[in-house]
């Protein structure tokens, strides 16, 4: 996503669909495990859900980020949190909103697996975790698959390394 473009979307949807792209970039799940995630599937304790409705068919248990915990709270003291399902939305009504929601927002060429695609990224760009650990919470069968899915945008790799080894350089260079 490009610099802006989430507040933009976020400000051109509906309440749930809010929660749908936030969700969505929070847990890198794919449309249709959103869709069909259950409340009794979450286990708030462990922070974690489980998904049976995956794209190889097999079940997976996902972590769940502590933003990814608030939107799901959120959405139980909400009037939409009261039935079995966390979100109302089909996985036809999600592609339809999102296209509707950029339209709004004037993005083009967005779809909702691209939000996959941007929490992958951001898995990788903002945390420590390593490469089975990010498969793990993607659900990616492969490194390769999972490769895929990383677009790492240089200017962050670039403060990451400026704030992970810029000052131990600067300390090397007064000692030295």
């Amino acid at each position: 996503m490009e610099e802006g473009e989430e507040a933009r979307l976020l400000a051109a949807t509906y309440h749930e669909m809010q929660y749908i792209i936030q969700f969505a970039l929070e847990t890198a799940m794919r449309r249709e495990e959103i869709s069909t995630l259950l409340w009794n599937k979450i286990d708030f304790e462990r922070r974690t859900a489980t998904l049976y409705k995956t794209k190889n068919g097999e079940t997976r248990t996902a972590p769940l980020s502590p933003r990814a915990l608030d939107i799901l709270q959120a959405i139980k003291a909400g009037p939409t949190g009261q039935g079995n399902r966390v979100f109302s939305q089909s996985p036809d009504a999600i592609t339809q909103a999102m296209g509707c929601a950029c339209k709004s927002a004037g993005i083009s060429g967005l779809t909702f697996h691209d939000l996959r695609h941007e929490a992958t990224s951001r898995l990788f760009e903002n945390t420590d975790l390593d490469l089975m650990e990010i498969r793990s919470i993607t659900g990616h069968k492969s490194l390769q698959m999972l490769a895929r899915y990383s677009h790492l945008r240089m200017d962050r790799l670039a403060d990451r390394l400026a704030g992970a080894g810029g000052r131990a350089l600067i300390s090397l260079g007064r000692n030295g």
